[in-house]
């Protein structure tokens, strides 16, 4: 009876002992809230959407791992809330201001955050993550006692940067705390080491402070130093956060600030020499190596702002028109180029010399192909918007310029992906015949193209086969 009475004792507990990966609670958000603030834990909140990538990776290869659930499962609740079709993941998404996933939070029995970041980790990271949130959790006194004293008023300079060092840790908006502190910092040591990692932290628009630093900036590559890792580190920190006012203004619908943001990348860009560029953008750059054009037609078209959107749309696909026409035959010529002396190399019998032309050579491919293919994904949504909201006509004028756009764009960056989709616009205005041109160059051209998976080849194939 005692072997079997152990037996049992080792079963029921076998499961907590030996079990793998995150535990997360069926409980309901306040529930858990309660169940911490009982053991004075923190809630981990994954909050996710079922058509996130990155979600189901994590999901399905991270959180199962031995050493992620004995880290998480002893140190917090955790918690998994869709943020689209669960009451409580709507509500802790609006609570919070999650806006991309994943995002994961350390909410503590209060329901007040304690930590948060976004995008998916590693074990290792995901763990450090989980490490720093420990740490913000015992900070948290001490943060308050801050936050008090910053809500009377008090603005001296040490005191900011004490301040802003334990509300970052948190991994909180440290804006209003950085606006007071550049407020205080001398012209002279705007981009010192200590204050250039802390303007990618703004995330707000300050058009004072903003002059301040792409003035700094502009006079910085108009002397350039030695230094070539602080300057890109300059550049980088103000672009991103002029990416995040980019996006803030437009979400405001404050139109001045908005062009003023774009004026200042201007003047940023023809300073620094930088260049729009969405692979830059993908890199870790931000949206404000977006084309300027693109962020505002995102911009007119989100905020209804219709004759603003039709005026911008037309000059624009005309202008890629002409850039199109202009360049091609200089892309063709490139492209045999590289083609010469990737087959020179080959030719040479040198192998280190081969490898290095093959690297370049898809190297350069595959920051053009992502610029024209961002460029046209996106412009393709635009003519879609462009038909949704016209109220002339749609008369054969209207459908041969409309099906003209589909066609160009689709030759701006072919792909099997997207072929399928523009060859169904096309059919809608009565252009079966381009629908077909379009399919064909999709299956030629795009078959390998970015993204481009085997379903999606078979897909315009099915389609080609379908007008036939």
């Amino acid at each position: 009876m005692k072997r079997f009475v152990l037996l049992m004792l080792i079963l029921i507990t076998g499961s907590t002992v030996f079990s793998q990966g995150i535990e997360f609670q069926k409980e309901s958000y306040t529930e858990v809230l309660k169940m911490a603030k009982k053991q004075n834990k923190l809630v981990f909140i994954d909050v996710y959407t079922s058509w996130c990538g990155p979600c189901k990776h994590m999901a399905n290869t991270i959180f199962p791992q031995a050493k992620v659930g004995e880290y998480y499962n002893s140190h917090f609740l955790n918690l998994q809330l869709d943020a689209e079709k669960s009451e409580d993941g709507k509500m802790v998404a609006k609570t919070f201001g999650v806006s991309a996933y994943p995002t994961f939070l350390f909410v503590n029995g209060d329901g007040e955050l304690v930590y948060r970041f976004l995008g998916g980790r590693a074990v290792d990271m995901f763990i450090k993550e989980g490490e720093k949130a420990v740490d913000a959790f015992a900070a948290l006194p001490e943060l308050k006692k801050y936050m008090k004293k910053y809500e009377e008023g008090n603005r001296d300079k040490d005191f900011l940067n004490q301040y802003f060092i334990l509300k970052d840790r948190s991994g909180l908006d440290c804006s209003d705390v950085l606006l007071d502190y550049f407020a205080l910092v001398d012209d002279s040591q705007l981009l010192d080491s200590i204050n250039v990692p802390r303007i990618g932290k703004i995330t707000v628009f300050d058009k004072k402070l903003a002059n301040r630093f792409v003035d700094a900036a502009c006079a910085l590559a108009a002397n350039p130093t030695k230094d070539k890792k602080h300057s890109t580190a300059v550049n980088k920190s103000i672009c991103t956060f002029l990416s995040a006012c980019v996006q803030k203004t437009a979400q405001a619908d404050q139109e001045e600030n908005f062009e003023e943001v774009l004026a200042l990348k201007d003047r940023l860009f023809k300073a620094t020499g930088a260049k729009n560029s969405a692979t830059a953008a993908s890199l870790g750059g931000g949206n404000i190596y977006i084309p300027s054009e693109l962020l505002r037609l995102n911009y007119y078209s989100a905020k209804k702002k219709l004759d603003k959107f039709n005026h911008l749309f037309i000059n624009y696909i005309a202008e890629l028109q002409k850039q199109y026409e202009e360049t091609r035959d200089e892309k063709i010529a490139m492209l045999k180029a590289m083609e010469a002396k990737l087959k020179e190399a080959k030719e040479s019998g040198n192998d280190a010399e081969y490898q290095a032309a093959k690297k370049l050579n898809a190297m350069m491919s595959a920051f053009s192909n992502i610029d024209d293919y961002y460029t046209s994904t996106s412009m393709i949504e635009n003519v879609e918007r462009y038909e949704e909201i016209y109220e002339g006509t749609k008369d054969a004028a209207y459908k041969d310029r409309v099906a003209g756009w589909y066609v160009f764009l689709h030759q701006l960056s072919p792909s099997a992906k997207t072929a399928t989709y523009v060859a169904d616009k096309l059919v809608a205005l009565d252009k079966k015949e381009l629908a077909k041109e379009v399919l064909t160059l999709g299956l030629k051209d795009g078959s390998s193209a970015a993204g481009v998976e085997e379903e999606d080849v078979k897909a315009c194939q099915a389609k080609l086969d379908e007008l036939e």
